[in-house]
């Protein structure tokens, strides 16, 4: 045996030493921001001392780190901000980051969520996401934190929510040989469907020899929107390309996919609903998109609808094994077909409400519909059949990763469990289940009240930020919260936001809806 492959460590040990060098990486982190912190203080203390304006005083220290660690300014600014919001807001973070257990990403993505949150709320909700951060990847803790606040407080958050869209903004800046970066905050509608505009003209305006990448596409569709040419030209070279001078149909309207419950669409409940590909919204303004929506109505109980749009079988007498006349139900004809009808898909999507697997955020009207146990094309009555139990959303790299654990090529293993669980086993001996995130936005556990007479007021006209008045009297805070210049707007947005909160959740008798229960990590 080559005494060099004896030594080699396993996968198993490989993955083990990746994650306690993951956990080291993330105490080092921990300390950095910490020091970071305490420069922040020590230089504003000084300043104060010394007259220097409260609005100023300290500003410079992200400069110093800049300066010591080559670093540029405004990931200082960002890990300051981060450092102060650990120190006096976020305390059970802190500890898991000082520990280890959870990394920078992360803390970011709870950091940011829970900005502009009213203190009880924050204590109430904080250890618990912390667990459940420990399990979960920082896309995933955003958007359960988010579900979280909206269904304990959504009044509040319909607020914050508000206040926010008034400082949507767009921004460019300078990027590399010639590039530019696009930055902009819009409402989350508006971004989705932005993006969903983008995506149907990189797919419906060139054809398939086009060499362009999917990304590539949509950026020369965002330019094609700007110029007001109205579509995207294929960029194929044939003289014969099928797209080529086809007369552009009229820009439809962006697809937008919510899920909301039914008591919350009438108002009986304020539930949170699910924008797909963004994560959960407040019932408002869920309310305020299905004024001008189309519905479908998603039953809970799957055999309320007709799958096929056909007749369904006779019950024949077949003989059994064991001589006995059973009644049984032929495969009916669409359980046999590979694709399955647009009902069925369409209530697939509604559950899953995304790919379904770890960590992916592709919303479910963009993944394909997989059979979870494959589809027999050469004999379909012996094959996984096209019924809601055997489908499920993936995107199409991980319905790849899927097919070919399939076939034992990669290692992984994809275990269906009841109830529309998926488990995910990685090569090296990982696992992590995934839960429908619809299923949980349509058919709630537990019914989250409306305040009576609770209506959303507009969000206050806001002084501008450099006004000598009372900008620089609550600036004076930054001691305790500070924002970092390309963060100060969210601070105008924490002025205007309600400061109490109500839990206003009554639980209701078991349901089958209570097995999209929702254990970490998902």
């Amino acid at each position: 045996m080559n005494e060099t492959a004896a030594e080699s460590p396993t996968a198993t040990e490989l993955v083990a030493r990746l994650r306690a060098v993951h956990s080291m990486i993330a105490v080092a982190q921990s300390e950095e921001v910490a020091l970071m912190t305490a420069l922040y203080r020590m230089r504003r203390g000084q300043q104060l001392e010394r007259g220097v304006r409260a609005v100023y005083a300290g500003e410079d220290a992200a400069t110093e780190i800049g300066v010591a660690l080559h670093v540029p300014q405004r990931t200082a600014d960002n890990l300051i901000a981060l450092g102060l919001g650990l120190e006096h807001q976020l305390p059970c973070t802190r500890e898991a980051f000082e520990d280890g257990r959870i990394d920078l990403p992360r803390v970011r993505a709870l950091h940011e969520v829970f900005r502009n949150i009213d203190t009880e709320l924050v204590a109430a909700l904080e250890p618990r996401i912390v667990a459940y951060a420990e399990n979960a990847d920082p896309s995933r803790v955003k958007r359960t934190l988010r579900r979280w606040l909206l269904e304990t407080d959504p009044v509040g958050q319909a607020e914050r929510r508000k206040s926010a869209e008034a400082d949507r903004y767009v921004n460019v800046t300078a990027a590399d040989n010639g590039t530019a970066v696009l930055d902009a905050v819009l409402p989350a509608v508006d971004g989705v469907a932005l993006y969903e505009r983008l995506r149907d003209m990189a797919q419906t305006h060139c054809c398939a020899a086009d060499p362009r990448t999917s990304n590539q596409r949509r950026a020369d569709a965002l330019i094609a929107l700007t110029t007001g040419a109205g579509r995207l030209n294929c960029g194929c070279g044939q003289p014969d390309c099928p797209r080529a001078g086809a007369a552009v149909a009229p820009a439809r309207k962006a697809l937008v996919q919510v899920g909301v419950s039914a008591e919350t669409l009438a108002g009986l409940a304020d539930n949170p609903a699910l924008l797909a590909g963004f994560g959960a919204i407040d019932a408002d303004l869920a309310r305020q998109l299905a004024r001008h929506a189309r519905f479908e109505i998603i039953p809970e109980h799957p055999a309320s609808i007709d799958h096929s749009a056909q007749a369904a079988p006779e019950v024949r007498a077949v003989e059994s094994p064991t001589g006995t006349g059973d009644l049984v139900h032929p495969p009916a004809a669409c359980e046999t077909r590979y694709r399955p009808g647009t009902r069925l898909a369409n209530r697939i999507r509604a559950l899953d409400g995304g790919c379904r697997a770890p960590g992916c955020a592709i919303p479910a009207a963009a993944t394909d519909i997989d059979h979870q146990d494959r589809f027999d094309h050469r004999s379909p009555e012996s094959g996984g059949r096209t019924v809601e139990s055997n489908l499920g959303c993936r995107c199409r790299r991980h319905h790849r990763t899927k097919t070919l654990a399939d076939n034992g090529l990669n290692g992984w293993k994809v275990i269906h469990h009841p109830d529309r669980r998926v488990e995910w086993r990685t090569p090296s001996g990982g696992s992590i289940t995934t839960t429908p995130e619809g299923a949980k936005f349509l058919f709630p556990r537990t019914l989250v009240l409306p305040v009576t007479g609770a209506g959303i007021p507009e969000p206050e006209q806001v002084e501008p930020l450099l006004n000598p008045g009372g900008a620089v009297n609550e600036l004076t805070e930054l001691l305790h919260v500070y924002h970092p210049p390309a963060q100060r707007r969210y601070a105008r947005a924490a002025r205007t936001a309600r400061k109490s909160w109500v839990t206003r959740q009554v639980s209701t008798t078991d349901t089958p809806a209570a097995r999209y229960a929702d254990p970490p990590p998902f």
